[in-house]
């Protein structure tokens, strides 16, 4: 997708392909622009690095625009069977937190269509967010999330599944061929380009 996943248009899915695949992504939305290395080193495990491009704010004392990177890890948890496939993932790990985001996804096919429907944290969640964090029951702590960006190389775990509220997404992806894809989804994303960016 626009971010390097195998999923839907911005979302991830539960899918992965086969082992030893790869894949890069030229994305070019306002305001960013990104480039995404995919690897899949194994069926279970999909990772990826990206480098964006964000317009609006000017980068340390250069005349350019700002520039991002971080890294991305999705874990398939089950494959599909009897009951949908279901794949946990990090998104902007040791990034500077634009992106940061976690989810929980599940897909399921039906003939042609594959169905898509996951929870997400981080920027997965924007302000009106559908559901109080349901990690809340396990420790109070998971309503507490950082949001301040930082420098970049720091490994936040603190954060990870955190934040007051969770929001749900989903999609369907329509094989009309071997070749043709039509593919819709319902997108919570709230990327904190505001702070000092232009509103995409």
């Amino acid at each position: 997708n626009n971010n390097g996943h195998v999923g839907l248009i911005n979302l991830p899915s539960a899918r992965f392909y086969s082992e030893g695949s790869y894949g890069f992504t030229i994305y070019r939305g306002n305001p960013d622009r990104k480039v995404t290395l995919t690897l899949m080193p194994y069926s279970w495990l999909e990772g990826s690095v990206f480098y964006t491009s964000i317009t609006g704010k000017s980068y340390s004392v250069f005349k350019q625009n700002y520039k991002d990177k971080g890294m991305n890890v999705k874990f398939r948890i089950k494959e599909e069977g009897d009951y949908p496939a279901l794949a946990i993932g990090l998104n902007d790990i040791g990034g500077t937190g634009i992106y940061s985001s976690e989810y929980i996804v599940s897909s399921y096919g039906v003939g042609s269509i594959d169905f898509t429907i996951g929870i997400g944290w981080g920027s997965y969640a924007s302000d009106d967010y559908h559901l109080d964090n349901p990690l809340r029951h396990i420790s109070s702590s998971f309503l507490n999330r950082n949001d301040l960006q930082n420098n970049g190389g720091e490994l936040s775990i603190d954060d990870f599944f955190s934040g007051p509220g969770a929001s749900l997404f989903g999609g369907i992806s329509y094989a009309y061929n071997n070749e043709f894809l039509i593919k819709a989804e319902y997108d919570k994303s709230e990327y904190s380009f505001d702070k000092g960016f232009s509103k995409p």
